[in-house]
This record gives C-alpha cells, sequence and structure tokens, in this order.
C-alpha cells in the first residue's frame, strides 16, 4: 500500500510570499476563481462522502466481529453468516468511492481548464508551483488541469485513508476480513489485528458503539474544518484576485467571514463526545487488538508523530486524534488552495493546529 508522509509534506510546503498584496496579475482573473472554487467545493465533498463510505463498510464488519455469538453447532457460524452480508455493503462503498474519485477528477478539470495552465501553476494564479515539488513525490508532473486533478485526488485518497485509519485502527483488517478491495492505491493499512473480536459480547456491544461514536465525531470535525476552511478562503482568494483595489473593502467581509469560520472549527471539539461514547469502557479493553486496537496508533507512531507518546486515557486518544485530523486537515487544504497560508495572513489567521504539524526537530 502506498504511504504519503502527512507530516513530512506538512514540512515541506514553506509559506509563500504574495506576489504584492492583493495585486491582481493573471489575465482572467474570474477563471481562477471559478478554478479554485471548484477545487474547494470537489475536495471537500469527496472527503465528506469517502470518510462516509468507509464507515459503512468497516462499521458493519465490525459489529460482526465484536456483537455476534458464535455458534459451533449452527450450520454456518452467525459470524461468518453476518460478515458475508458485511461484504455486501463494502463492496458497494469500494464502489461509490470509485466513482467519488472520478467525480472529484472531472470537477476539477472542468473548473479549471478554461484557465491558462502557466496561471493555474503560478504564484500569483491558483498556486500549484507552491506545491509541485509534492505532486513529483506523487509521481505527478503538474503541467494543466488533468495533471493538477491527478495530484490532488492523489493526496486527498490517501490522506482521508489516514484520517479514518486514526478513527478505526481496524478499519484496514476489516476490509481485508470481509475481502474487499480499495485498489492498490489505498493506504487503509491492515495494522495487524486477530481478525476476531472479544470474548465478551457484552463488551463488544459497548466497543461497538463507542466506535460508532469516534468516527461520527471525527467525521463531523473533518468536514466542519474543511467546509470552514474553504469557505475563508474562497472569500479571500475572490478578493485577491476581483477586488484588490477597493480599499479592502472585501478583505474587511472577508475577514468577518473567516472570524466566524475559525469560530466553528474551535469550537469544534473531539474529548467531550469521545468521553460521552467511550469513557465507560475500561481504556485498556480499547487498547486491546481484539478491541479497538488504539495501541496500534502508539506502535505505528501515528500518535507520537503528533506529541503523544502514549493513549492510556480517552481524554490522551482525544488529544491525538484532534492533533492527527488537524494536521491531516491542513495538507488537504493545501493540496486544494496552495496559498492557503498567503491568503490566511491577509486576514490575520493561520490554519489550525499547525505547530503539531512539523516536529520539532525538523530541518527546513
Amino acid at each position: 500500500m502506498r504511504i504519503v508522509p502527512i507530516v513530512a509534506v506538512l514540512a515541506g510546503l514553506a509559506v509563500p510570499e504574495s506576489p504584492a498584496a492583493g495585486e491582481r496579475l493573471v489575465s482572467r482573473p474570474e477563471l481562477a476563481t471559478n478554478c479554485q472554487s471548484a477545487l474547494i467545493d470537489a475536495t471537500t465533498s469527496f472527503a465528506q462522502k469517502k470518510l462516509k463510505q468507509l464507515d459503512k463498510c468497516t462499521a458493519a464488519a465490525f459489529k460482526c466481529i465484536q456483537t455476534v455469538a458464535p455458534d459451533d453447532e449452527a450450520e454456518v457460524d452467525p459470524i461468518e453468516a453476518c460478515l458475508e452480508k458485511a461484504l455486501l455493503r463494502c463492496e458497494k462503498a469500494a464502489e461509490v468511492i470509485a466513482a467519488e474519485e472520478q467525480r472529484l477528477t472531472e470537477a476539477i478539470v472542468e473548473g479549471c481548464t478554461p484557465l491558462f495552465p502557466d496561471e493555474l501553476l503560478r504564484a500569483d494564479g491558483v498556486g500549484y508551483e507552491l506545491i509541485a515539488r509534492d505532486c513529483l513525490d506523487l509521481g505527478v508532473t503538474v503541467e494543466d488541469a488533468t495533471s493538477l486533478a491527478e495530484c490532488v485526488m492523489r493526496q486527498h485518497e490517501c490522506a482521508v485513508d489516514q484520517l479514518y485509519l486514526a478513527e478505526n485502527p481496524r478499519a484496514g483488517e476489516l476490509f481485508g476480513l470481509v475481502g474487499a478491495d480499495l485498489g492498490p492505491d489505498s493506504c487503509l493499512d491492515d495494522l495487524g489485528g486477530p481478525g476476531e473480536g472479544v470474548d465478551d459480547v457484552k463488551l463488544g456491544r459497548q466497543i461497538a458503539r463507542c466506535e460508532q461514536g469516534v468516527t461520527k465525531v471525527a467525521g463531523t470535525f473533518t468536514t466542519t474544518k474543511l467546509k470552514s476552511m474553504g469557505g475563508c478562503l474562497e472569500a479571500v482568494f475572490t478578493c485577491v484576485q476581483l477586488a484588490a483595489y477597493d480599499g479592502g473593502k472585501c478583505l474587511a467581509k472577508a475577514a468577518a467571514a473567516c472570524d466566524k469560520a475559525f469560530a466553528l472549527v474551535e469550537r469544534n471539539a473531539l474529548a467531550p463526545a469521545l468521553a460521552k461514547s467511550c469513557g465507560a469502557i475500561a481504556f485498556g479493553d480499547l487498547l486491546l487488538d481484539a478491541g479497538a486496537n488504539y495501541q496500534a496508533l502508539v506502535d505505528e507512531e501515528t500518535c507520537p508523530a503528533f506529541g503523544v507518546s502514549g493513549i492510556p486515557t480517552v481524554p490522551h486518544y482525544a488529544l491525538c486524534l484532534h492533533r492527527q485530523h488537524d494536521c491531516i486537515g491542513n495538507a488537504i487544504v493545501r493540496f486544494t488552495a496552495p496559498r492557503a497560508e498567503e491568503l490566511l495572513a491577509l486576514v490575520g489567521r493561520t490554519l489550525p493546529g499547525s505547530f503539531f504539524c512539523v516536529p520539532p526537530d525538523e530541518e527546513f
């Protein structure tokens, strides 16, 4: 499976300098705004829908192994029968995800092809020259709207997988358990679970409810962040391209919109909801590979990469999940709007959670 080093990508993305604050240099600025808007709309929708489809599959399979009791005397073991039904849901989910990937590509191509390729790339245009190196790391040389769409699709495909894997560390295992295939480019790794649930079905039901709560609140967190940041960036980008000489009136309105967007993101807390869903369970049971396998997030360096060396309690897990989702969300935003840091600086903002997105010893 292909792994995209999200933290490394974030470290490699330098904060760009504005060509000249608010200066408009592209020949058809309305085409640049159309392209940027298409990117924001398409990528936000893709992330939301893919997370939903991943959860449809894994939730079904997880319930089979955690909440269904085995019956050695039955002609067909109830767990196996349940997993066969889950396979149908997982195959459908894989089909929907593939279709959403195609929609994402088509929306970007349609929205950005009218713009001259050099203005798609230039730092005073949409700005993809700023992440050209990162696209090369994904095997794509960005030259036009088609290659741009391929780069964005590859990054988003893997980033969403990594978001979901932190929510449900057994997701890759569960897809494999039912025999569903997300394709060779999937980053939904099998972290080595045992292919079965805990022995106590009552406990298994609690773990399944906990996991359902985690994916629900984390999915909402991601969607809220991407929609809020997208709306803010779209407003500022429009000002830069279409209202550069209005005496700052447009930017003032955009700043107000961004204030509201950031307030939404800041209120979007994970810890209280996770405590409600999982707080009644001994966290050691959630760490078990036959439980939720949260220990894998430590063993695989997911949480340590974001400054959380261990997750002995729900609050520790919530902190890890929050930071990881913030940082991968930032990477998604930067591939969607390469000028994000510059645009946010115009309204006195930076991407939320940026402090934890680069390891302290990272060398620039």
